[in-house]
């Protein structure tokens, strides 16, 4: 898909299918404000919990397939509410750059990924921005995985907050599908491009080997 193809609005709620990892962590608040580049409205409120890293592989979704690399270093505090915020994401089609900024104030960049899978079942995830990599990572898994579904979470727990034009627009988005155990076997990140989290220990990671979500319409806070 064309990086100067002209982009129309595509509206939420978005249902989109893929798979993907999820790599758990615990950030400071020194590695989150020294190394994590949160933009400047988020600075002094960072107050902690889980860290992620994802990528995500949509085969399907209203905008298309699509891949994606993004980056939650914790929950942050919105007026005394604790919310959890995508403070770095990349994706690979103008079309969810353009819907993300405009549907929840997800703050999209485009990029180039590049995954392979050889024999072993070593997975490496490539994304490269401008000329530079983003990010590299390489994994391996479990194939069968164990049935999982966002019912079990309360929604608090699972809205994201971002900034749009309007305010503070809050989403929670549903999914259900597997969980199956994986190692991360190596992590490289272009510091200025994507937080360095090789430099954290990290508490799990987990591929999804199928998902539904919904993203529904945001709300403004």
């Amino acid at each position: 898909m064309g990086k100067n193809q002209e982009t129309t609005h595509i509206p939420a709620p978005w249902a989109l299918t893929g798979s993907g990892y999820i790599l758990l962590f615990r950030f400071t608040h020194e590695f989150v404000r020294d190394k994590c580049r949160v933009p400047k409205a988020l600075e002094k409120s960072f107050s902690g919990g889980l860290g992620t890293v994802i990528y995500a592989d949509y085969l399907s979704s209203d905008a298309g397939p699509y891949r994606e690399l993004l980056f939650i270093p914790g929950a942050f505090d919105f007026s005394g509410r604790r919310y959890y915020s995508i403070t770095r994401i990349y994706v690979s089609t103008p079309q969810s750059v353009a819907a993300g900024r405009e549907n929840w104030g997800i703050p999209k960049e485009l990029a180039t990924f590049d995954a392979v899978r050889d024999e072993s079942g070593m997975e490496r995830i490539r994304v490269t921005a401008h000329g530079r990599l983003v990010a590299e990572l390489k994994f391996t898994s479990m194939e069968i995985g164990l049935p999982v579904t966002s019912a079990l979470v309360p929604p608090s727990l699972r809205t994201l907050a971002h900034t749009g034009e309007d305010g503070v627009l809050l989403t929670a988005p549903k999914a259900r599908g597997a969980v199956a155990p994986a190692r991360t076997l190596e992590i490289r990140t272009d510091e200025e491009l994507f937080p360095p989290v090789d430099q954290v220990r990290r508490i799990a990671t987990v591929r999804i080997p199928h998902f539904f979500m919904v993203f529904p319409p945001a709300v403004i806070a």
